[in-house]
């Protein structure tokens, strides 16, 4: 049985807008502001331009090779299997993690009815041991849905991303024709080097997070009918209409800040209703119709995008398994025609991801590493299929494509550098667990298993992450700040270029690309 072609092209964009309006329009805005005050507007700015210019190469990518499980697959026609499992164990990794830190996001706005389901240690506020049980049986409603509503899931995204279109907007507007204090807002540009660091740190920290996710339409592109028209429209519309989201909800909740708010700094931003920012500045202005509606969606939204990722990271395990690098039985569709063991095996993932990270912000930052660097295959893989594979059609052709392919791949390490050491050390020990599991999952427990790794052309992923490694350590985002800002800037753009030659030189050759292509 194989994957069925239901989904409409405007269930395929409401996936993708359903992936990037989740938690990130509930917290950011705060988050971002305690990293950058009025200057977190440029990070918005920032961030927008950063993604749209990464989401151009999987445009083509995409309208080439409509696979399942997108991302993960690209890179498998290009450099073969190591360089295709690492990035593939990083992105199901990321991906993975979605579900519970939406389901964590929506038991903080439910604590305003129900503060039982929190408890404060230090300054931090995390689920209690009831919050823990009810984002369990959250988590396992979304799994449920998932599993019985797979004939109308392109009719609920639709439904789900209208309505998280709808929520953020007006409440933005609301703010703005209610209060809003231009003071809180009007900077002096001359000062923006010296904020430069903030802007950076909440561009890494929450804005790329919130803006990533137009990546999971690719994972259900063997689903979608006309993959080579509807995905790069996709991928290109849900990230301008994202952008422009998140920005309107930045200026509108600096400018509904009263200065007693942030008297203390910007880092120290307080307000009744901590478990929820929007909620507590719509109490606060007497919008107590806003504040419930913000509630209600606090619940949806993060739902919203829990159930999406937990349709798109299962396609993820489905991909994987396509390469051999999980067992055949994810491969298994129910009578819906849809990869059901793999959504139970992310379920129970899920729940073990719940107990070390309670924290939202904590499975924020891991995520966002962890994407990003998954990221880089777009670049990679565009211009190395370009050589491998030149006579395939191309629905959507990239113009200047070196030159973007470049400015993307310097921009994803670029992000990469601004996540910081702490969230690079973590990423290459979850990556050396994931090469030890597939290396013993080979020797021991799967026959079928390409005996040739492919390790000339991963040898490119080596000296990558080892880069990465030494300029994050040296540089001062989280690292012993030898590299200062701005210089550290040159180095990675260096470092780019390098890196991106070497991989589209040691590329698998054209006869062994056009093979696996051949097998789709």
């Amino acid at each position: 049985m194989k994957l069925k072609r239901n989904l409409s092209e405007i269930g395929l964009l409401s996936t993708a807008i359903c992936s990037m309006i989740g938690s990130g329009w509930l917290f950011g805005a705060l988050i971002a502001a305690k990293y950058a005050g009025p200057y977190s507007i440029y990070s918005w700015i920032l961030g927008g331009i950063m993604v749209g210019i990464i989401a151009l190469t999987f445009a083509e990518l995409s309208s080439m090779l409509p696979v399942a499980g997108g991302v993960v697959r690209y890179i498998h026609f290009s450099h073969g299997t190591l360089s295709s499992f690492c990035i593939s164990w990083l992105t199901w990794l990321s991906c993975v993690c979605v579900a519970p830190t939406e389901v964590s996001a929506a038991i903080h706005y439910i604590a305003n009815f129900f503060p039982e389901l929190m408890v404060k240690i230090n300054s931090n506020y995390i689920p209690s041991k009831l919050g823990i049980f009810v984002s369990i049986i959250l988590l396992i409603f979304i799994t449920i849905l998932n599993v019985l509503a797979t004939k109308s899931l392109s009719k609920i995204m639709s439904n789900i991303g209208s309505w998280k279109i709808m929520v953020p907007i007006l409440t933005a507007l609301t703010l703005i024709l209610t209060k809003f204090d231009t003071s809180n807002i009007i900077t002096d540009t001359h000062m923006i080097h010296n904020h430069t660091h903030g802007i950076f740190s909440a561009t890494s920290g929450i804005v790329i997070f919130s803006l990533l996710g137009f990546v999971e339409s690719l994972a259900l592109a063997g689903e979608t009918r006309n993959p080579q028209k509807a995905i790069p429209i996709t991928i290109l519309v849900s990230v301008v209409l994202t952008i422009f989201v998140y920005i309107i909800l930045q200026v509108s909740f600096l400018g509904a800040l009263n200065k007693e708010m942030f008297h203390e700094g910007w880092q120290n931003i307080s307000f009744a209703g901590d478990f929820g920012p929007f909620a507590g500045i719509a109490t606060s202005l007497g919008l107590g119709l806003l504040a419930n509606l913000i509630l209600v969606d606090a619940v949806i939204s993060p739902l919203g995008t829990g159930f999406a990722y937990v349709a798109t990271t299962a396609r993820i395990n489905y991909a994987m398994s396509m390469n051999k690098y999980l067992p055949q039985n994810m491969l298994k569709l129910n009578e819906n025609g849809i990869p059901v063991n793999a959504i139970i095996a992310n379920f129970v993932v899920g729940l073990l991801l719940m107990l070390p990270f309670p924290v939202w912000e904590d499975l924020v930052k891991f995520q966002t590493a962890a994407i990003i660097l998954a990221y880089a295959t777009g670049p990679i893989s565009l211009l190395a299929l370009r050589k491998q594979i030149p006579d395939q059609d191309r629905p959507f052709l990239l113009p200047f494509h070196k030159s973007i392919s470049l400015l993307a791949f310097f921009l994803i390490n670029t992000i990469l550098l601004w996540t910081g050491w702490q969230s690079i050390w973590r990423l290459v020990v979850a990556l050396l667990i994931g090469v030890t599991s597939l290396l013993i999952y080979k020797k021991y427990c799967n026959n079928s298993f390409s005996k040739n790794l492919d390790t000339q052309a991963a040898s490119w992923l080596l000296l990558y992450i080892l880069g990465i490694c030494a300029i994050s350590y040296l540089g001062s985002f989280g690292g012993i700040e030898f590299i200062p800002i701005g210089l550290d800037m040159a180095v990675v753009a260096m470092f780019s270029l390098l890196i991106l030659k070497l991989a589209v030189n040691v590329r698998l050759d054209s006869k062994e690309s056009k093979k696996l292509v051949s097998i789709e």
